[in-house]
């Protein structure tokens, strides 16, 4: 037959358990993950801390101006670009393809 209520004396005993339970060392898998989220978190923290404040703004002979997100957003994803400003063109590589966008 069922018992609707435990008694006193168990509630204790589920209590203990508990806190002994708690107070076990963590499996090492457990810790690895937690060390892992934690890095994560203070690698986050610090690219944040380490952002540069300033704005970077590219001027043109011809009187134009532009920053380097407007210049990625016009080459689109890739490797790396570089900026000629005489000749009014941002040169792009992207893996074995290269190629050109007029800035102005």
């Amino acid at each position: 037959m069922p018992r609707a209520k435990k008694t006193v004396e168990e509630v204790k005993v589920a209590e203990e358990n508990a806190e002994v339970a708690a107070k076990k060392p963590r499996t090492r898998a457990r810790k690895v993950v937690e060390e892992v989220k934690e890095a994560a978190k203070l690698e986050k923290k610090t690219k944040k801390a380490a952002a540069p404040k300033g704005e970077v703004i590219i001027q043109s002979s011809m009187g134009g101006e532009i920053t380097p997100a407007d210049v990625l957003a016009k080459v689109g994803p890739v490797d790396k670009v570089y900026v000629r400003v005489d000749l009014n063109k941002a040169f792009w590589v992207k893996g074995e393809e290269t190629g050109s966008v007029d800035l102005w």
